[in-house]
């Protein structure tokens, strides 16, 4: 079985970095006008909010921030008001957004760069082009840049039927390095919304045909060449049911959060004797135990049956069981630590991953991420070497937990 040959570590890559996947949390920016603006007048900004996660997620707008404008080794300190302040919650895969107002301080002119130092969303930047020729920055202000979003549903349409609208999160997107070879680790997923059983009653798919895609490496970075270990590619096709977060939906402090039921291929496209492949169909749901905005517990089990052919490796279902269990313990947008585990069929392969991740506020990059220290110890790490007990204790960078 040979390897896929279309790019798609830089395709997921590319995709991570563009959709600033977060799990957990909002990912927040700014959007700001792209004409020429004039010095001493008021701007029209946006504070955006898109939730890639599973649950509803509180988001907040301040009545102020604060921050600077900055030209060369000018700058300015400068205040945005809220024209709507207060709390909205961000259903799963949605957007919301709130707008300020921003006084551009009189003589200044060029490209300067917007920094917000206040707030939990903070760093967040942008650039405005500013004019001192009226005739070439206009007349009139700006729109809003997101203010025709709520007056044209055509516009509204195509923003849904863009990536916000079908690409998501799908298992953790991470690099992470260890001392013992192969010390390099690294994987990305997301999925592609299908079909929209919801129709045209919300913005949100709360039922839906999904293709997933996720891809797991050991990389032998310090060996002669930096060969690749072995790699597992890991195509889904999956029917998901996100639970509305109703009361319906709520068993005191338990919420239900929705399941995925498809069918899963995963290969190793390596030939003869380090060949590896199997197919399963599987069934995964989740609760989470506490307030999703705040401290709580995910419980999410998943179990699965063998189709198919497992002549390449036949004992695999001796070592990899029939399920898993998924435990997150976190703060919602804080540290959270993951336990991943499996048993065996007869219970007599252990295997247990634990992940430890801690947000980071990095200037440079404009999309949540995070530390993670991972920690593996048990079998089939990789899928060639299912039947090998292995130790191994990695740190790295997150995009999606």
């Amino acid at each position: 079985m040979k390897a896929p040959k279309f790019p798609v570590f830089v395709t997921a890559v590319l995709l991570a970095g563009t959709l600033s996947l977060a799990a957990q949390n909002l990912v927040v920016s700014l959007v700001l006008p792209a004409e020429d603006l004039v010095p001493a007048t008021t701007v029209k900004l946006d504070l955006l909010a898109v939730n890639p996660s599973l649950t509803a997620a509180p988001f907040e707008a301040p009545t102020m921030l604060y921050g600077t404008l900055v030209s060369g080794t000018k700058s300015w300190p400068v205040e945005l008001a809220s024209t709507r302040p207060g709390t909205v919650s961000v259903a799963p895969g949605t957007f919301a957004y709130r707008g300020y107002t921003l006084a551009l301080p009189p003589g200044v002119s060029g490209q300067l760069v917007l920094e917000i130092t206040s707030g939990e969303y903070q760093p967040l930047r942008g650039v405005l082009k500013v004019s001192a020729d009226r005739a070439v920055a206009g007349s009139k202000p700006p729109a809003t840049p997101l203010s025709t979003l709520d007056a044209a549903t055509p516009a509204l349409a195509q923003v849904q039927r863009s990536f916000i609208g079908h690409f998501g999160p799908h298992e953790p997107v991470y690099f992470t390095y260890g001392t013992t070879s192969p010390g390099a680790k690294f994987q990305f997923s997301f999925k592609y919304r299908l079909l929209d059983f919801q129709g045209n009653s919300g913005s949100t798919a709360q039922r839906a045909l999904q293709f997933g895609y996720t891809q797991r490496s050991l990389w032998d970075i310090t060996g002669d060449s930096s060969p690749f270990y072995d790699t597992s590619y890991m195509p889904t096709l999956f029917y998901e049911s996100l639970a509305s977060q109703t009361a319906g939906n709520r068993f005191g402090p338990v919420t239900w959060v929705g399941y995925q039921a498809g069918y899963q291929h995963e290969s190793n496209g390596q030939g003869v004797t380090a060949s590896r492949s199997l197919n399963t169909l599987f069934l995964r749901t989740a609760f989470i135990i506490g307030a999703p905005e705040d401290w709580h517990l995910i419980v999410a089990p998943k179990i699965w049956a063998y189709v198919g052919d497992l002549s390449n490796n036949p004992k695999l279902s001796q070592y990899r069981g029939n399920g898993e269990f998924l435990l997150v313990l976190g703060r919602n947008g804080g540290t959270a630590l993951a336990y991943t585990g499996h048993a065996g069929r007869d219970f007599n392969h252990f295997t247990t991953q634990l992940d430890l991740t801690v947000p980071l506020r990095i200037k440079l990059l404009d999309f949540a991420s995070y530390f993670l220290v991972q920690y593996f110890n048990g079998y089939g790490e990789s899928l060639r070497d299912y039947d090998k007990k292995s130790a191994q204790l990695r740190a790295g960078l997150s995009l999606v937990r």
